[in-house]
């Protein structure tokens, strides 16, 4: 259940193409008067200073400007290197999906078909630009539990929630075989049809923001006639000790859940966790209970555990990430798609660089100390 399916279409020997040659085939919306720079050219000096740890354009440009010799290997520099204002407003009239989908491209014709064995559903808003008016400063992601790879991203503009951007994302995908999870808030009868369309299956948190649902599985649960199947969980670390105990049932009332468009549940589990973590020297107990559904009816209750936990991924291995190394709340681009496009090549550089690394900081570490391992990444995922 943890790892993902790989269904190779070729041998890795056979694959030539690096992700430099797909991102030629993204769309350039630039008037061809003065321009000097190719995009992907744009779009790489970009990606990989990312890859190298730098956390804004003007680093990103400063590192080319220092490796011009690595750079020219896979570019024509005949014009140098463009500034950062230059940049910025190339990708502010980029479309962040051409991007996207030429890199998913690149992905498929690197690896082939992956299933992905569990995915999150989150977003993450960018502090330092939070307080603008009619900026697109909130990013939906779509993240592997397994892989840690970014899926895709779907920005989430000025007076609209995840709810409307979520679907939006999910048509984008064939999901057979991958569960989707998510938090409260994406718990509505559209992403939950949104998410069967796309052949996956859902497991989402039930809590206020669905009253009429919760209430439904609090008496669910309350009956002791119903048949369940419940399993404890412990873990211990040094600052916390938590015990959880996951409680699932197939024995609904179905025509309720019907009338309020919960048509594709398959069951439905609670979850209770108590215990103790330690904050700052102080101890903090814990005593909760959530509720969930999911529309796969062969799901156990070790299973839910796991994609709950694994849900968490996409705050600690992602969006944490990204703020630590580089320290995107403190990011202040707002050009057009500039920032949009900016918080996914973060992702992707992250995403990258975990193929080969466990530690991002330490693999950042390590290009600085070692520039030959940097290249050896670069070369060995055919970036360049």
């Amino acid at each position: 259940m943890n790892k993902s399916t790989t269904h190779k279409l070729f041998n890795k020997e056979e694959v030539t193409v690096s992700l430099i040659r797909h991102l030629k085939s993204v769309n350039d919306y630039r008037s061809d008067q003065g321009k000097r720079f190719s995009l992907s050219y744009i779009i790489c000096i970009v990606l990989l200073g990312f890859i190298k740890g730098k956390v804004s354009i003007e680093s990103c440009v400063r590192f080319t400007t220092v490796r011009k010799r690595w750079f020219a290997r896979w570019f024509d520099m005949d014009h140098g290197v463009p500034n950062a204002t230059t940049i910025s407003r190339a990708l502010s009239v980029t479309k962040p999906q051409d991007i996207i989908k030429s890199v998913n491209r690149f992905m498929l014709h690197l690896e082939g078909v992956v299933i992905e064995a569990g995915l999150s559903l989150d977003g993450k808003t960018i502090r330092a630009i939070s307080e603008l008016k009619n900026e697109c400063k909130h990013f939906l992601s779509l993240f592997s539990h397994t892989t840690c790879r970014i899926l895709d991203q779907e920005g989430v503009y000025t007076k609209e929630n995840e709810i409307p951007a979520t679907p939006r994302l999910l048509s984008r995908h064939t999901l057979m075989g991958s569960m989707i999870t998510g938090d409260a808030l994406l718990t509505q009868t559209n992403i939950t049809q949104a998410i069967k369309e796309s052949g996956g299956d859902y497991l989402l948190m039930v809590k206020g923001n669905q009253s009429g649902l919760q209430d439904i599985l609090k008496t669910t649960f309350k009956d002791p006639l119903a048949k369940t199947d419940c399993d404890i969980f412990h873990r211990y670390r040094k600052t916390r000790s938590i015990e959880t105990t996951i409680t699932i049932t197939k024995d609904l009332d179905l025509q309720d859940l019907n009338d309020q468009g919960w048509e594709d549940i398959a069951l439905v589990g609670k979850l209770e966790r108590t215990g103790v973590r330690i904050h700052k020297g102080n101890p903090k107990h814990i005593n909760e209970t959530i509720y969930f559904i999911t529309s796969r009816a062969s799901l156990t209750s070790k299973e839910a555990y796991q994609f709950i936990r694994n849900h968490w991924h996409i705050e600690n291995k992602l969006h944490w990430q990204k703020d630590i190394t580089w320290k995107e709340d403190r990011q202040r681009s707002t050009t057009g798609n500039t920032p949009d496009i900016l918080s996914y090549l973060r992702s992707l550089a992250l995403s990258l660089i975990r193929q080969k690394y466990i530690s991002v900081t330490r693999a950042i570490d390590t290009f600085t100390e070692q520039p030959s391992q940097y290249l050896n990444l670069l070369t060995q995922l055919s970036l360049v």
